[in-house]
């Protein structure tokens, strides 16, 4: 039986996403879980997030005989700052690569003109050749960005991007560029060169990940429930004595 597992994690508690990247990567994370339960000995997954970037909706793909019940469960009581939520099941193998649409937002603070930020990204809707604005390798540098809009939260900005595939860096340099360049009429696709400043990876998110006619069950866990409350309270007590530490400093 073939399971795709929708699951978050906070990225900067790993040393990376690939299972090469050390024993604390993600995968190596979720591969030694599953190996130690004989739930799999494999997994697939649907994207790879840079080092520090986090997830709120990465997909993987797992083959088990074992009861999904079962597998959600030990994932979220025996893996610290991921959760996994929401599962599809089927008899036949899915490639979890071959979406429909993925969607990452970046975050950043109300400082910012948002209006001019926009205009700028605008410009990298549609169909283009991105090859200064990623990571080369050896992948077609050439991409759609259906969309990019963003949402107001109390005290930031979240940029949504949407498209079926993003290459190595480029939300992050697309953000760096629209972070310098607000303020100019300065066209992206005429530099000549490649595109260097590239924003920060904790400000990055991978929100979700949808499939064409497949609809996820969800999957409340009291395990991971627990802990994201837990953590919530970490987070806010260091934001009190962080703006402490402002206010003493003004």
């Amino acid at each position: 039986m073939y399971y795709l597992i929708k699951y978050g994690y906070d990225g900067k508690s790993f040393c990376g996403f690939q299972r090469n990247n050390g024993d604390s990567s993600v995968e190596n994370v979720i591969l030694k879980v599953l190996k130690k339960y004989s739930i799999s000995e494999d997994m697939e997954s649907a994207a790879r997030t840079d080092k520090n970037v986090s997830a709120a909706g990465n997909v993987l793909l797992i083959n088990t005989e074992e009861s999904i019940e079962k597998i959600m469960k030990i994932l979220n009581s025996q893996i610290k700052n991921m959760f996994f939520y929401a599962y599809f099941k089927s008899i036949e193998y899915i490639n979890p690569r071959h979406n429909e649409l993925k969607k990452y937002s970046y975050i950043i603070s109300k400082k910012y003109d948002i209006n001019a930020i926009m205009g700028t990204l605008k410009k990298f809707i549609g169909t283009h050749d991105f090859i200064n604005f990623c990571r080369k390798d050896n992948r077609n540098t050439i991409r759609t960005i259906e969309n990019i809009n963003y949402d107001e939260l109390q005290d930031f900005f979240l940029i949504n991007f949407y498209g079926r595939s993003f290459i190595w860096h480029q939300i992050r340099n697309i953000m760096g560029f629209a972070l310098r360049y607000y303020n100019t009429d300065m066209d992206p696709f005429l530099m000549e060169s490649h595109f260097s400043y590239i924003s920060k990876p904790e400000q990055l998110i991978l929100m979700d990940i949808e499939y064409k006619n497949i609809e996820f069950n969800r999957f409340r866990s009291i395990y991971s429930k627990k802990r994201i409350e837990d953590h919530l309270l970490n987070i806010n007590t260091e934001k009190i004595i962080y703006d402490v530490f402002y206010y003493l400093n003004k």
